[in-house]
């Protein structure tokens, strides 16, 4: 590369994927000299001479008359480079079986979308980035990252339109305006079902480092857009290519794809004393004091944990049933793109997207959950905060506690069949009990994992009790040490029994048993108590409820919240992964043997 105008590229040659040096003048150069002539032709064609004589300086005029003809200028420069390349893109509309490849050239691979954007062709474009073939040709000339990094840069773009075509910031907006969040996603969703498709090719070693980057590039793209599922599956996907070319847990790409999925563990939020260690601190404290916000208001991204944010569960796992049922949505902190934008009313901190107010669920006391919810006396009365200086957040009734992260997840169920299931280690003494339930013996087993090393189900150490109106209730948690776990035993009513604390038993919250619901331990403050929900342990050591044999006892899975949107898109389009696979197959299985 000589003063960055003049590159040295490796260019491939259709199927053969024959590869030879290449060099060309860099895109910028000629971009900007094509801008200096168009400005030069068009002020001899206009002939832009004032009265006095002399020319007018189009390039470092700021007036609106002046801007708007440079822009004309802009527009129509582009418009020349799309038409340059329409014969090619009337090749890749057409049913031929050849590869379009062989017409594409490097420069239609990299910034064909940027012009089609800046001459306003929004249809075209977002027509062009759907077309499966002009991805594999994309990815296939760039290579895997470099590829995913130019679609996302020409994503952003778009979405800058889709952007000021809402607030009607932009000047230049045509008809052809047709942007929208779900064609963008749709997108979004073929780049990641065409790179799951090449996971199980057999690629070179480096190749497979490249495609794991280009899976985290795109899983920190999908968050932009809320697609957590699809996030956390690039994540897990780009890990599973790491291990399986033999980089061991200490690699530093393994290790930052592990700390990426960690995000994705939701830490519940509680009130605890201000000197405890898990307080957690607002990034933005300053300036919600001081009201210094627009309208969307302010995240609430965290410094206490870098990367995080405080949440809401059912954003980030899927809307669930009990959280319909009683109008409210658990606190929790979580990857801080998920972090809604709050503005402060008096002492009230309310979401501008959903009006929900942030409150303590119950009585405002040492262990109770935060939640989102609806405005109403009690939850105003709840839900008076105080900001400190420090970024802490301390309930108005209670000065001396603050909002607090716990160290450990949630227990809840997820899917038979999941990773995220618990095996727990006693398995086979625990179905013994089962048997036994009727007996004397009430000795508690530990509920300690096996399929989670030094793991098992724990409740809080400090004021681990829940007060609420009719029920004491304590939140089991998956923690880390296998000290202080939970014992417990089967009742003859098929119940797990906690003899700790005058006697608990656990159930799904609300009663509900459905994927992603929390599991808590409770004992009813009035007669006759209720029985806790019936238990089962299986062959594999996992438990299940025994009316859900399908469910069992595991970490949090995230569920795809915008089921509908993703739906929708991909029957708008998108090519599913056994297509992406059938045209994968014969070009990188050649490209494979030629390395």
């Amino acid at each position: 590369c000589i003063l960055g105008l003049i590159d040295k590229r490796i260019a491939k040659e259709g199927r053969s994927m024959m590869k030879r040096p290449q060099i060309q003048i860099h895109h910028d150069l000629l971009f900007e000299y094509g801008k200096m002539v168009a400005i030069e032709f068009d002020q001899g064609r206009k002939g832009t001479k004032r009265s006095d004589g002399k020319f007018v300086d189009l390039v470092n005029c700021s007036s609106d008359t002046y801007a708007l003809s440079f822009q004309n200028i802009f527009e129509e420069w582009n418009n020349t480079m799309v038409e340059c390349y329409q014969d090619t893109l009337d090749y890749i509309e057409s049913d031929s079986d050849h590869d379009p490849y062989v017409s594409c050239d490097g420069h239609m691979l990299y910034w064909l979308p940027h012009h089609m954007v800046q001459a306003r062709k929004f249809s075209a474009v977002l027509h062009l980035l759907s077309k499966r073939n002009f991805l594999v040709d994309r990815l296939e000339f760039l290579g895997f990252f470099e590829g995913v990094k130019q679609y996302l840069c020409d994503i952003t773009e778009l979405e800058k339109i889709e952007q000021e075509g809402n607030f009607g910031n932009c000047k230049f907006i045509h008809n052809d305006n047709v942007v929208s969040k779900t064609k963008l996603t749709s997108i979004m969703v073929l780049i990641g079902d065409h790179l799951a498709s090449l996971e199980g090719l057999p690629f070179s070693k480096d190749f497979k480092v490249e495609l794991g980057h280009a899976l985290v590039l795109l899983g920190g793209a999908h968050q932009a857009f809320a697609l957590w599922h699809e996030s956390y599956e690039c994540y897990t996907k780009a890990l599973h290519i790491f291990q399986s070319i033999g980089l061991d847990e200490s690699h530093p790409y393994v290790v930052s794809t592990k700390k990426r999925i960690d995000m994705y563990a939701p830490l519940p939020i509680w009130l605890e004393a201000e000197s405890s260690q898990f307080c957690i601190k607002l990034k933005y404290a300053k300036q919600l004091n001081e009201y210094d916000y627009g309208p969307s208001g302010l995240s609430l991204e965290l410094s206490s944990h870098p990367g995080k944010g405080i949440a809401k569960f059912d954003d980030i796992f899927g809307p669930k049933t009990y959280s319909k049922q009683v109008g409210l949505v658990y606190g929790v902190v979580g990857p801080k793109e998920a972090s809604p934008c709050v503005i402060r009313e008096g002492k009230i901190l309310r979401c501008t997207k959903s009006n929900e107010m942030l409150r303590v669920q119950c009585e405002v006391v040492n262990g109770a959950p935060v939640v989102w919810s609806e405005s109403d006396e009690k939850g105003k009365h709840n839900g008076e905060w105080v900001i400190r200086k420090d970024g802490k957040v301390s309930p108005v009734h209670a000065p001396t506690l603050c909002l607090a992260a716990s160290p450990m997840c949630h227990l809840h169920l997820v899917p038979i069949d999941s990773p995220n299931r618990l095996i727990f280690e006693h398995h086979v003494e625990l179905k013994e009990s089962q048997s036994m339930a009727k007996s004397q013996d009430r000795r508690g087993i530990p509920l300690t994992t096996s399929s989670h090393l030094n793991c098992g189900i724990k409740s809080r150490v400090s004021s681990p009790i829940c007060i609420f109106q009719y029920v004491t209730a304590i939140q089991l948690c998956i923690g880390c040490s296998a000290e202080s776990v939970v014992l417990a035993r089967f009742s003859e009513n098929k119940e797990i029994v906690i003899d700790d604390h005058g006697g608990l038993v656990l159930r799904c919250v609300g009663n509900v048993l459905e994927n992603g619901n929390a599991v808590i331990a409770t004992r009813d403050k009035v007669d006759p108590q209720r029985c806790g929900q019936p238990f089962q342990v299986n062959d594999d050591g996992s438990i299940s409820p025994f009316e859900a044999p399908h469910l069992a006892l595991g970490f949090p899975e995230i569920e795809t919240p915008n089921k509908n949107l993703i739906n929708e898109t991909k029957e708008q389009g998108i090519v599913s992964v056994n297509a992406m696979k059938d045209l994968m197959s014969e070009k990188y299985q050649e490209l494979t043997l030629q390395l």
